[in-house]
């Protein structure tokens, strides 16, 4: 599911299944994915180099399940937000070591994109402390379901 709101992108994905078994596997099949499955248009071996080097200097593994990885695209007019649940989980070197099965991935644009990029992961890592809003992702088994939970989170840029 793709929407483009005022302030971003948001694409959704309930049900990513991916034979890929590390973090560089998953995030090119999701770039892929992301591209093929809206509108957005961008280089995805920029934001993969821009995101991989994020990863070199600390893991994006939020713990209890979640990722989120970030980068930048000088294609990108404003960020977007994709959040995909895995079928199966994938070591993230996540904090608390376990793997992870949900994938916030966070792209925003090359120029000027610094003050949004901090503003997404505030709300982000704010609303993922929430034991309440962790549930809802995990439970959400439609495009819809997730979709509103993270609208929700969104709702304030």
């Amino acid at each position: 599911m793709f929407e483009e709101q005022d302030a971003l992108f948001l694409y959704i994905n309930a049900n990513v299944d991916t034979q890929q078994q590390s973090k560089e596997g998953i995030l090119k099949e999701v770039l892929k994915l992301i591209q093929e499955s809206s509108s957005v248009t961008f280089d995805r071996h920029e934001v993969y180099r821009s995101v991989k080097e994020r990863e070199e200097i600390s893991t994006t593994g939020f713990g209890e399940g979640f990722a989120i990885p970030h980068g930048k695209s000088s294609d990108l007019n404003k960020p977007l937000v994709a959040v995909m649940k895995l079928a199966y989980g994938v070591d993230w070197e996540a904090m608390d070591e376990e793997e992870v099965n949900t994938v916030i991935l966070l792209i925003v644009p090359e120029e000027n994109g610094e003050a949004q990029h901090l503003k997404l992961l505030s709300k982000l890592s704010y609303n993922l402390m929430d034991d309440e809003i962790q549930k809802a992702i995990r439970e959400a088994q439609t495009d819809k379901a997730l979709h509103s939970t993270v609208q929700a989170m969104f709702t304030e840029l």
